[in-house]
């Protein structure tokens, strides 16, 4: 019989999250004008966490126009002094391109070292660029080692892919039970999930398959 194809969308995990708790060493503003001097005195002085928050602050353009190339150099010092956060920004300017010539090998090695550190959604993008041999060598088996991570560490959309690489049988073995359990993962999670493609993968399965791969879903959502 045919293996159904399940066509599933992913995105580039770009958006950011909330800021931070300010770090303890980092005395809470009272104002814009406020916070950036502090920000910028103790980034002068070498402090990552000032220097990320700096940065982020430039990229955003919060009360003033976006700086992309001071926001680039602040990065660049957090991440080198281990920044987590800082080196997924820096990853993402190089992938982007922006402020500096475009480089998705060096987009891989900052996300490797974000994702080294405990970025979830560094190892979804990692993932992504395994999966296309985009920066890296292709490398499909890698890529759902990825988004098992990012899948296990919060971010939703990696339920998605794990969904199509199980039902196409990408990277591991064609296991319709596993795709179905991280597509209903996935629809529980919020995420948009093509009905006709489940529709045509639940039948070419067994009611007993569909009930493993539904326990499987609530066990995780579970944990």
């Amino acid at each position: 019989m045919r293996r159904p194809v399940m066509v599933l969308g992913v995105c580039w995990a770009v958006c950011l999250a909330p800021l931070p708790v300010l770090a303890a060493d980092i005395p809470v503003p009272s104002n814009y004008g406020q916070a950036m001097s502090w920000y910028q005195r103790a980034a002068q002085a070498g402090n990552a966490r000032a220097q990320y928050f700096l940065g982020l602050q430039l990229e955003q353009g919060v009360h003033g126009d976006p700086d992309p190339a001071a926001a680039l150099s602040w990065y660049r010092k957090a991440a080198a002094q281990g920044h987590v956060e800082a080196a997924y920004r820096l990853a993402l300017f190089y992938y982007r391109g922006r402020g500096m010539a475009r480089d998705l090998t060096e987009a891989a090695r900052w996300f490797r070292v974000a994702a080294d550190g405990g970025s979830s959604r560094a190892q979804y993008n990692l993932g992504l660029m395994a999966e296309r041999g985009r920066g890296i060598p292709r490398d499909t088996a890698e890529a759902v080692r990825r988004f098992k991570q990012a899948a296990d560490g919060g971010v939703a959309v990696a339920t998605l892919s794990l969904s199509s690489l199980y039902a196409r049988g990408v990277g591991v073995a064609h296991d319709p039970v596993k795709a179905l359990m991280w597509a209903e993962i996935a629809a529980a999670s919020g995420l948009a999930v093509d009905n006709a493609a489940l529709d045509a993968l639940k039948t070419a399965m067994t009611p007993a398959q569909i009930k493993q791969a539904e326990d499987l879903a609530r066990r995780h959502l579970s944990r």
